[in-house]
């Protein structure tokens, strides 16, 4: 069994700091890895990723950035 690494209260800060919706740089910058690892995580289906409007930027889920940390030990 795996749980996640941030705690409901780090989950809700977070969401209050970033917002429902992240894009690419700031996902990657609450990880601490790149926007290219990011990309290739969405390509793979592991990380959803939306279009809001009609614009071009894609965004991704706060929550799900976050669901991708896990802790192990």
């Amino acid at each position: 069994m795996t749980t996640s690494a941030f705690t409901p209260q780090d989950r809700s800060a977070a969401l209050q700091q970033h917002g429902k919706f992240v894009g690419y740089p700031q996902a990657a910058e609450l990880l601490g890895c790149s926007v290219r690892t990011l990309k290739r995580l969405t390509a793979n289906g592991q990380l959803p990723c939306y279009r809001i409007g009609r614009t071009r930027t894609l965004r991704v889920k706060t929550a799900d950035v976050l669901a991708l940390v896990e802790r192990v030990a």
